[in-house]
């Protein structure tokens, strides 16, 4: 047991004293700083860390912008908080639903700008698709996810599915890049992570030299690391399933903090501090 969770540690351990930061890490960095900022109700540093982040990556995230537009509603800057969502719109697909629901935007729903953004929704969305450099493969992306969950919750042949879904996803992936909204596809592979198959073959290589070139998170790898090691050890080695501390317990939690670190993941206190996730006793 110790020999498995020492090479499961040895083969996740990053080390980036010596690498230039990416632009993930430079984003990343400035977002959590705003999360902690827009927690403590400091929303002017938190919009103004938001809009520094969104120059590196204009498009990455859409609880991003909408944290930042929560933040300039809570300054009464309306117009500001108006253009940010509609950028999110706009550069990130944000989904419909999801900005009717965000809870954040609540106590501001009585202001107009909630109206005239849901009244021209799909034009904004317009704008993202005619944006899209294959538009084609983006849809293909939605039928194969639309696939994937329609196995799952009404039957029908899962293998046949997976294989059909992952050999397209390969295919895609060689031709176009990685297709982040693609990760649910490569997830339902993740019984084979760890071992040499086809699939295997191609995926952790293309992705490894993606991290290291800087176009993909390094914490990419976290949640399948975390699947496997509970599968062989019954504990988590990052701590991601953060729900289920009692049932899966961190190992060596004294040091989970540097382990997330070396992913790019914040530490744990910072779930705690921006979310309210309950942290393990052991955690100090």
């Amino acid at each position: 047991m110790k020999l498995a969770i020492t090479f499961l540690l040895s083969i996740t351990f990053i080390s980036v004293s010596s690498q230039a930061l990416s632009n993930f890490e430079k984003y990343d960095k400035l977002v959590r700083q705003a999360m902690i900022q827009y927690t403590n109700k400091e929303y002017e540093s938190s919009l103004d860390n938001f809009r520094k982040a969104f120059k590196i990556i204009p498009d990455d995230l859409v609880d991003d912008y909408f944290y930042a537009a929560a933040a300039a509603l809570n300054l009464d800057n309306d117009a500001e908080a108006e253009k940010l969502i509609i950028e999110s719109i706009r550069l990130t697909n944000a989904s419909k639903d999801y900005f009717l629901n965000f809870e954040a935007f609540n106590p501001f729903r009585s202001k107009k700008l909630f109206q005239n953004i849901t009244d021209d929704y799909e034009k904004h969305q317009a704008i993202f698709f005619n944006n899209l450099a294959h538009p084609k493969i983006y849809k293909e992306i939605d039928s194969l996810f639309k696939s994937d969950q329609n196995v799952r919750n009404n039957g029908g042949d899962l293998a046949e599915t997976d294989t059909k879904n992952i050999n397209r996803l390969i295919a895609i992936t060689k031709q176009y890049g990685w297709q982040s909204r693609a990760w649910t596809i490569l997830w339902h592979q993740r019984g084979t992570y760890g071992e040499r198959n086809y699939v295997w073959d191609f995926f952790k290589p293309y992705i490894d030299e993606q991290i290291k070139i800087g176009k993909m998170r390094k914490d990419f790898w976290a949640m399948f690391e975390d699947e496997k090691s509970i599968e062989r050890t019954g504990k988590q080695i990052y701590g991601l399933y953060w729900s289920q501390y009692d049932d899966w317990p961190i190992i060596d939690i004294e040091s989970v903090d540097k382990r997330r670190e070396s992913v790019g993941l914040p530490p744990l206190w910072y779930l705690n501090h921006v979310y309210g996730i309950k942290l393990p006793k052991e955690y100090k």
